[in-house]
């Protein structure tokens, strides 16, 4: 009921009143002011003149349901949306909801995380209110190997996204980072449950360093902020991922991962350049140039011959 409140206040040209909403809404006068009571403490700014009725005058600096869903331009991605003020880590909590059967597209964001993850288990720095914490549920028809695409797909949609919302040029470090002048804004992490031939269900993890400071960060790291020199609406920032996140998906099951493959490497940072890859079984140095059919980065080495990498850190070379 506080969605539809919104929409009505932030509808409105100036006051809107108690029996406006009542009867639009079919609640009673002194539901709809408890309800107003629940936003004010939820940061809400309402004025409440008598004769006149409510008048929206602010809202909060938060990642809210309400605020997320307000001009949200999907059809799936985010029209569930699970919002706390803390988690350990919205990973954990979308996990959770998709073992229970949460549906496609459903969005669990938070406004700082305790134990924010990482790719192999390091860690992602989650000051509150400061990034955009977020892990969506998929429910894909494909199998277990095919997975790794989804890193991609993500990868494309959240670098086109930041280019369309912010107008900074970022680009992409296989697999999974998002870097302003080789510096890392946001990163990507694909967890599944899975049987030996069909995938049950994907969660994949948002982590974008938008207002946060750079003492709360890495010196690998860097944020919108610190680069733009402004502070960045995170709402609609959101928004436009969900927008283009929805956009890439529905594009990658109805025209297959090669037209996912083909912007990726217009964003790539990777390709052309002398790489050192290192994983648990060794370490490859050589040229990246090119991705395969599955997201794998093709690495030729010194000797001429190619090396396909599926995972691992990357570490461009001079």
């Amino acid at each position: 009921m506080q969605n539809e409140i919104i929409y009505f206040l932030k509808q409105a040209q100036g006051y809107i009143s108690g029996e406006d909403i009542s009867r639009e809404l079919k609640i009673s006068r002194s539901a709809i002011w408890k309800y107003m009571q629940e936003l004010r403490k939820d940061g809400y700014e309402i004025l409440a003149v008598p004769h006149l009725g409510y008048q929206l005058k602010s809202a909060p600096d938060k990642l809210l349901a309400q605020e997320i869903l307000f001009g949200l331009k999907t059809k799936t991605m985010g029209q569930r949306i699970f919002h706390h003020e803390t988690l350990t880590s919205t990973m954990d909590t979308a996990f959770r909801l998709a073992v229970e059967g949460e549906k496609e597209g459903a969005l669990v964001v938070c406004e700082g995380q305790t134990k924010g993850k990482g790719r192999l288990g390091r860690s992602w720095s989650s000051p509150k209110g400061k990034g955009i914490y977020a892990s969506i549920i998929l429910r894909p028809q494909l199998s277990p190997v095919q997975v790794s695409q989804l890193t991609l797909l993500t990868a494309v949609a959240v670098c086109d996204a930041l280019r369309c919302a912010t107008k900074i040029p970022v680009t992409i470090k296989w697999p999974n980072d998002i870097l302003i002048n080789d510096k890392k804004v946001a990163g990507i992490l694909t967890e599944l449950s899975a049987e030996m031939d069909r995938v049950r269900f994907v969660v994949v993890g948002l982590g974008v360093n938008v207002n946060t400071p750079l003492n709360s960060l890495p010196e690998t790291a860097t944020s919108l902020k610190h680069v733009a020199q402004k502070q960045f609406d995170r709402v609609r920032l959101l928004q436009e991922v969900l927008v283009k996140f929805e956009h890439w998906y529905e594009s990658y099951k109805h025209q297959g991962f090669a037209h996912v493959i083909v912007q990726w490497k217009k964003f790539s940072l990777m390709l052309g350049k002398r790489v050192r890859i290192s994983d648990q079984g060794g370490t490859v140095e050589g040229e990246a140039i090119d991705l395969d059919e599955s997201g794998g980065l093709i690495v030729q080495s010194g000797n001429g011959s190619m090396i396909k990498c599926i995972s691992g850190d990357v570490i461009p070379l001079r």
